[in-house]
């Protein structure tokens, strides 16, 4: 077994006298190829002696690959960086499974949960603890003390993290009263279908968001012959769909210079190896000055306090357009976002571009038409 050895390219018109005068030399030569080219393996001590002899026959030498040890050599120093991160984070993991790192909150109410763990952060239990500095039974009375919502809670230690399970309180009912359908919106009725309570606007008229347009009430039909009198008024929940015009604006300012970026094939991923909140291999500055950046975190906390994050960096090239294929591309955008937020029962009636230069700034105004519900089908309490 050659523990370090190189392979050798030969050219030139003397190699048969060369590769000769190697054997006569008693210089180990292994797997020779000869066609266009000689090519073989040597002993990495000998390599100085063939040069010479190269020299001399007038050859030209190239060295084309490295095996044995050489190869494991310069393989440990191509990934090294990566190995002694590795390493580092071995350390820190042997150092650290007596702290944990972080705080994971079990419940039904992502809310509640989120507010036991901003208690338990607020009392010094969000950093880096030590495990034998927790006391499980007095957390978990801690949280039943001061988080009224709460109504049970048990904790226990799973790898890096606190874990909380917590049982939120039965939220008080409330008793309905009295709703009235409010306008979410300015703009003209074009329709009122009342199924409870008494309309206050009709078809044509003009509402401001804040008005009310279905009020919850309902005027009892018990009003004497002589009409003098007005029936008994009776509270009910107001229901129903009131629709209208309304009228969106929005206004774009147009640069006398207009640029696009386009892709231009070329990308770099670059990796960010950490513990917990420290960074041991940084990602380092991005390898483009324009560029579209996708980002990929893996994280293994709870089983290792170690995050992994990949960037992935697509090179970018700024291209001018001109001035009229940029307000083109403005008005489909902003078509494209507009359509794709408006509601199901809302429906485009008209739509308009006005371009207006004022004091030398050039401005891009869209105007959209539309009929929608109103009220937004809810109710103010």
């Amino acid at each position: 077994m050659i523990l370090s050895k190189i392979k050798v390219v030969a050219a030139g018109s003397n190699r048969t006298r060369f590769i000769n005068k190697l054997k006569d030399e008693n210089i180990a030569i292994y797997d020779l190829v000869s066609e266009d080219k000689s090519v073989f393996w040597i002993k990495h001590n000998d390599f100085k002696v063939v040069k010479k002899f190269a020299d001399v026959y007038s050859i030209q030498l190239e060295i084309k690959d490295n095996g044995g040890f050489l190869k494991i050599l310069h393989n440990t120093n191509k990934h090294l960086p990566y190995m002694i991160a590795a390493t580092i984070c071995l350390i820190f993991l042997f150092a650290s499974t007596a702290f944990v790192y972080n705080i994971q909150v079990d419940a039904q109410n992502d809310i509640y949960a989120n507010k036991v763990h901003t208690f338990l952060k607020e009392n010094n239990y969000g950093g880096i603890v030590a495990k034998n500095k927790i006391d499980l039974k007095a957390i978990e009375n801690l949280i039943l003390t001061n988080v009224e919502e709460v109504s049970f809670a048990t904790c226990y230690i799973e790898g890096f993290s606190l874990m909380v399970k917590i049982v939120a309180s039965e939220p008080p009912k409330v008793t309905e009263n009295q709703k009235d359908l409010i306008s979410d919106y300015d703009g003209v009725v074009t329709r009122v279908i009342v199924r409870s309570g008494t309309s206050e606007v009709k078809v044509g008229e003009r509402v401001k968001a804040g008005d009310i347009l279905i009020g919850g009430y309902h005027i009892a039909d018990n009003t004497p012959s002589d009409g003098e009198e007005n029936g008994d008024r009776i509270e009910v929940a107001a229901d129903g769909e009131v629709y209208g015009k309304v009228y969106t604006h929005k206004r774009f300012l147009v640069p006398k210079q207009n640029y696009t970026f386009i892709k231009t094939g070329k990308s770099v991923v670059k990796r960010c190896l950490g513990f917990n909140t420290l960074d041991i291999l940084k990602a380092g500055k991005p390898p483009y000055e324009f560029y579209d950046l996708r980002t990929t975190e893996i994280k293994l906390f709870g089983v290792l306090p170690i995050r992994v994050v990949t960037y992935e960096y697509f090179e970018m090239q700024r291209v001018e357009i001109e001035q009229n294929a940029y307000i083109e591309s403005l008005k489909s955008k902003f078509d494209s976002e507009f359509m794709a937020a408006m509601q199901n029962d809302c429906r485009l009636l008209s739509k308009n571009y006005e371009i207006k230069e004022v004091e030398g700034v050039k401005y891009l105004d869209i105007f959209y038409e539309t009929e929608q519900r109103l009220d937004n089908g809810g109710h103010y309490y």
